[in-house]
């Protein structure tokens, strides 16, 4: 595919080197809050419990095994491990999450060089169609059946690179106020900011390539911002489709609205699990 017809973008690959720049500054400076917030608080370090069941108890074992041999020996006794996140530190995290995809969209903004209002309307972000939603809708039903079918895939495989680590929630589904901020955060914030980031800016600025370009890069560097190289697959896929919806319409509110539904699915079902 060759530039959508009568469609220009009025930034480019300078920009879009820019604004990656800004994005990894919006991203690694909240994450360096959340210690310092929580040491400030008298929180503890970790918002994640210690892996699994059996990694728990194996940590509990090995600290009871510790504290034996060193009260037999009459010396002094270990510190007692932290094996559960702590809720207050959940709570910092997912705010200064919020924090930083508010800064991720600003960074796209920021990058073009445009204003606000000239970032919204060279990104369709003035046209809002009730109609052209069934679209990422069905897109979104489709796209998690393949996720699933992956996902079962590479288990059954075995092969452990290509297993999507799933993010630990322990603690965040022990505390309400932090299992609301974590909804907002990836139902609203994330979505948002991640969508004027990597289709407005990096799919807009490198869309003059053509499409299948534009889109691979824009959707490989989504991917890989999550940190996981078993993710790197799916979340490709993902980010292509919401390039091809954000190309179609000329609009990206129809690629907010599957990331959006998408998050949403998952956050419905994560909830309905516990």
């Amino acid at each position: 595919m060759n530039a959508a017809p009568g469609r220009t973008w009025p930034w480019g690959e300078l920009h879009v080197a820019a604004g990656i720049w800004l994005g990894i500054a919006a991203y690694a400076v909240p994450l360096l809050l959340i210690g310092v917030t929580a040491s400030a608080l008298g929180a503890g370090d970790a918002f994640t419990d210690v892996g699994d069941p059996f990694d728990k108890a194996s940590v509990v074992a090995r600290y009871a095994d510790e504290r034996l041999a060193r009260a037999a020996a009459g010396n002094a006794l270990p510190v007692p491990p932290r094996v559960l996140g702590d809720v207050v530190t959940a709570r910092i995290a997912w705010s200064y999450a919020i924090v930083s995809a508010g800064l991720f969209g600003g960074a796209a903004v920021v990058a073009t060089r445009h204003r606000p209002r000239a970032f919204a309307g060279a990104t369709g972000l003035g046209r809002f169609d009730v109609d052209r939603l069934w679209l990422p809708g069905a897109a979104v039903a489709v796209l998690y059946l393949a996720a699933g079918a992956y996902a079962r895939g590479v288990e059954a495989s075995g092969i452990e690179a290509l297993i999507p680590d799933a993010t630990r929630l322990d603690a965040t589904l022990r505390d309400t106020p932090a299992l609301v901020l974590y909804g907002l955060t990836t139902v609203v914030a994330a979505p948002i900011g991640e969508e004027l980031f990597y289709r407005g800016l990096v799919f807009g600025g490198l869309a003059e390539w053509g499409f299948v370009p534009a889109a691979v890069v824009s959707s490989a560097l989504f991917a890989l911002s999550h940190l996981d190289a078993g993710s790197i697959i799916p979340f490709t896929a993902l980010g292509m489709t919401m390039a091809w919806l954000y190309w179609r319409s000329g609009s990206l509110w129809d690629a907010i609205a599957f990331h959006v539904l998408f998050n949403l699915l998952s956050f419905i079902l994560l909830i309905a699990r516990t």
